[in-house]
């Protein structure tokens, strides 16, 4: 049963959450990436080079195995979830620059995944790391993101009328289908879930203020806009759980490299949530402000 989780449904459930990122997506998304360059680059520097270093750096310095050492640096070097659209818009930031931030990360995650979990192997495991493939690792990624995201976007070109359907259900079913992810994830280990639980939860939440702290304050030092802030904070705080997921069962051949994907996408939401509602409060005061002054 766990074989079938591993190899077929989940591979399953990550390429039905990038083919509904991929209907959503316009060749005017990516073209927005030029209208911003500085927060696009800021982003984009957030989740390729500070998550990963970040990562590294936090479980260098706490006591765990090493096995949730890897599983937590695979994580930080995914790109960011799907969700991260919808709860931008929700807290009344850059919506656009998270949707482009989002598909280009998702598109390069082939190349920057398996480098990423490479260096983590050798630094956290050394010999007794298991055999991986950089370049099967990455052709996975591709046929699990890239390919599924390219099909969406056809499907948004040569049938809107569909595309326009999946797309009003799309983040609705996302969403169910993460969440079943992530609770099978952690139904699979079975009695050790609970210690697990706890050691892993204690290092996501850590990986997940931090990096959302650094998001904000680095937006904050460019002088970034507030919504531009609140996109990037969210971008580098919400990442692809289901993608590290997938890439500890099926490359790393054991769940439990996977169990701090699932912890982080439970704890995500609560972070997420709280931010959101400072952000929102902040928007509301900052209209109000500008209210008087006129």
């Amino acid at each position: 049963m766990e074989s079938i989780f591993a190899q077929i449904l989940l591979p399953l459930a990550l390429a039905f959450i990038m083919l509904a990122l991929g209907v959503g997506l316009t060749p005017a998304d990516f073209r927005r990436i030029f209208a911003a360059p500085k927060a696009f680059m800021a982003g984009a520097a957030l989740q390729f080079i500070s998550l990963p270093l970040l990562a590294i750096l936090i479980v260098a310095l706490i006591p765990a195995p090493p096995v949730l050492k890897v599983g937590i640096v695979l994580l930080a070097a995914c790109p960011g979830g799907t969700t991260s659209n919808l709860l931008t818009h929700i807290a009344r930031g850059d919506v656009a620059l998270s949707i482009s931030l989002t598909a280009l990360t998702s598109l390069l995650s082939m190349v920057t995944v398996p480098v990423v979990l490479m260096i983590a192997l050798t630094l956290f495991m050394g010999p007794e790391a298991p055999q991986v493939g950089l370049v099967t690792t990455g052709l996975l990624i591709f046929l699990l993101t890239v390919v599924p995201v390219g099909i969406g976007m056809g499907l948004r070109r040569i049938a809107p009328g569909f595309a326009l359907a999946l797309e009003r259900r799309s983040r609705f079913l996302s969403g169910l289908v993460f969440v079943a992810v992530v609770l099978a994830t952690v139904i699979s280990e079975g009695a050790s879930i609970i210690s697990s639980f706890i050691e892993a939860g204690i290092v996501s939440l850590i990986l997940n203020v931090a990096a959302m702290s650094v998001a904000f304050a680095a937006a904050s030092l460019l002088a970034l806009r507030m919504r531009q802030r609140i996109a990037l904070t969210l971008e580098c705080g919400l990442q692809n759980a289901t993608l590290a997921i997938v890439v500890a069962s099926t490359m790393l051949g054991d769940i439990a490299y996977a169990v701090p994907a699932a912890v982080y996408g439970l704890l995500m939401f609560a972070t997420a949530g709280l931010f959101i509602l400072w952000a929102r409060r902040w928007s509301k005061v900052a209209v109000r402000a500008r209210a008087r002054a006129a």
